[in-house]
């Protein structure tokens, strides 16, 4: 079978000292079509670790700060915003993109005495549709260090995270066998095979076997049929419960369930007042199913199991085309989002009561990913969004006490714009003599 490696002119970078801390330096690297590791699941014997409570006197800690790389990098990219965030599986790195097309990983450091930077880019050649990391890495064991994107008019790329080297390329052509760029990916639960939505279509891939080679399942026949689901499949995300079943969401406003072995639709469910769906997420249970659409203000929580219908709506602000997200803790007890309006908000999945709305971004929460502790509830945040500077024409005349103060701004931020694109780390911490009391005897 033909395998297709670097097909196209890549660039990445990656800090040797840092990476030879997260696992041996000595191990041989694997090469660009070696398959990851198949998952073991050895019997545990230690207790189960005690669930995270969230209570009213609990205040967000910052963990961790990066801003440096999402200023201006170029005259073509003076506001380099991010576009969410995503913690490793195994909760040692943090992978974000930027309106720059690069992709960078973060290791988590307990220094809050200078911003960080990042430890690996990766640039792709166009905009990052979506990237993803292999569900069962870990920094322990380097073949398992994988994650792959997508970006415009190129196949989707399979990135080595210690390296950054392109493993590998997952090519996908249409019937005019024109290169077709994937819109969203999504590894299957067993992490081995790779799917990714297109216009109308889900394609998957064997993860050992890069290729052209992919397997095509058409959703509906043409954009206008009433059967199946149109518009572009824009999420992708599969039930960890190993049940064999995944979501889909469209900009065509649906969200529909498949089977993995088949692709039979068990399910489709509409009520985002036809806006695009910009996000799909299970539970970790696998019971409930969370759907996000762009402009819309509302998270719906929907029992996939039972009733099919709404269990609860979150609320948030959420007025622009940008994409905001969202996320569960590994627990399934709570849901935290961002907003337009800078501010992350922690919900109840169980009731649907607002528990926390202390953390305050400088600019769009975009980003929110928890790491995959169930003792804790510690949550990556990243903010930004694009600003379009008004002609001169088309500017109103400000008064006397408002340009004094916009040239105070400025001067403060050394005439840059009084907005900011950054990432951090939170940690939902209890007070000290809270803490001390629940420790003694």
């Amino acid at each position: 079978m033909q395998v297709s490696h670097v097909g196209l002119p890549m660039t990445a970078t990656i800090d040797h000292e840092t990476s030879a801390a997260r696992g041996d330096d000595s191990a041989p690297s694997p090469s660009p079509t070696e398959a990851p590791p198949a998952p073991t699941i050895a019997p545990s014997t230690a207790e189960e670790p005690q669930l995270f409570t969230h209570i009213d006197t609990m205040r967000p800690r910052v963990l961790f700060t990066a801003y440096e790389e999402f200023d201006a990098v170029s005259p073509l990219c003076r506001n380099n915003f991010t576009k969410g965030v995503k913690v490793s599986p195994d909760g040692l790195c943090l992978l974000t993109n930027s309106d720059d097309h690069v992709l960078r990983l973060f290791e988590m450091s307990s220094d809050q005495s200078q911003p960080h930077s990042s430890i690996l880019q990766a640039r792709e050649g166009g905009t990052v549709y979506d990237y993803a990391w292999y569900p069962f890495m870990s920094s322990a064991n380097p073949s398992s260090c994988i994650f792959v994107s997508t970006s415009r008019d190129h196949p989707v790329h399979l990135w080595d995270a210690y390296t950054g080297a392109l493993r590998a390329s997952y090519r996908s052509f249409d019937h005019l066998d024109e290169l077709a760029s994937a819109q969203s990916v999504a590894f299957n639960a067993t992490g081995d095979k790779l799917f990714a939505g297109f216009d109308r279509m889900i394609r998957f891939f064997d993860l050992s076997q890069p290729s052209r080679d992919f397997h095509a399942r058409p959703l509906s026949k043409t954009r206008r049929s009433r059967k199946g689901q149109r518009g572009l499949i824009s999420s992708l995300h599969f039930n960890p419960d190993f049940s064999k079943i995944y979501a889909a969401g469209s900009y065509a406003g649906t969200t529909c369930v498949y089977t993995e072995d088949e692709g039979e639709e068990l399910l489709a469910l509409r009520d985002h007042d036809g806006r695009g769906i910009s996000q799909v997420r299970f539970s970790p249970c696998g019971r409930f199913l969370y759907t996000a659409a762009r402009r819309d203000p509302s998270i719906h929580c929907w029992d996939i199991r039972a009733t099919n219908q709404i269990l609860h709506t979150f609320h948030r602000v959420a007025d622009s085309n940008q994409r905001v997200e969202f996320d569960v803790h590994c627990g399934g007890k709570y849901l935290a989002t961002g907003s337009r309006s800078g501010r992350v908000l922690l919900y109840d999945t169980q009731t649907g009561a607002l528990l926390d709305e202390r953390i305050q971004l400088p600019d769009c929460a975009n980003g929110v990913s928890f790491f995959p502790d169930p003792s804790r509830a510690t949550l990556a945040v990243s903010s930004g969004q694009r600003h379009y500077d008004l002609p001169s024409d088309m500017q109103v005349e400000e008064e006397d006490g408002d340009a004094d103060k916009a040239v105070e701004i400025a001067d403060k931020t050394d005439g840059r714009p009084p907005y900011r694109n950054l990432l951090q780390v939170y940690d939902f911490q209890a007070p000290q003599e809270q803490i001390q009391l629940v420790s003694e005897p």
